[in-house]
């Protein structure tokens, strides 16, 4: 995608948010449910753009637990009160805490790439760095089709 091809960045977001690549818009990102490729399948971008830019991921899934624990607390204590299963309404917290992170994480990836792509497009060669990529898996895709799965971990 060249500069005068850009998207506004409310597309890009978008993309991030429903899981799927912030370029091209290709899915097929996650790897498992809790993970996602190295680079994108479809257009080879390379997901990951320093080191340490998963710290945008975990403040997106920070975010999204603060308000899911929100959300079962409140909505918790507005069914029941007066009188308040306080036990009942720990719990849920706790759990809610628990798992959102675990089973959020991969799609906070996805998110995190959306917002920063939206926020901060690439640069040239970041670009160029993409093409090569993809040329380069187009050339010899690997047994699995995705040189990320077939690379020793």
């Amino acid at each position: 995608m060249s500069a005068d091809e850009q998207l506004p960045h409310w597309d890009v977001i978008g993309r991030g948010l429903i899981g799927h690549c912030p370029r091209c818009g290709g899915g097929g990102l996650f790897v498992s449910p809790l993970d996602i490729r190295e680079d994108c399948p479809s257009c080879g971008l390379h997901f990951e753009r320093e080191e340490g830019y998963w710290l945008g991921s975990v403040t997106v899934i920070v975010f999204v637990v603060l308000v899911v624990f929100a959300v079962v607390s409140v909505g918790g204590i507005m069914a029941f009160w007066p009188d308040v299963p306080w036990v009942g309404v720990t719990v849920a917290g706790i759990v809610v805490n628990a798992a959102v992170p675990v089973l959020g994480y991969g799609w906070a990836k996805t998110a995190w790439l959306g917002i920063n792509y939206g926020f901060h497009p690439p640069e040239a060669a970041e670009e160029a760095d993409t093409i090569a990529r993809h040329a380069a898996r187009l050339v010899d895709p690997g047994p699995s089709g995705h040189p990320e799965d077939d690379a020793p971990r």
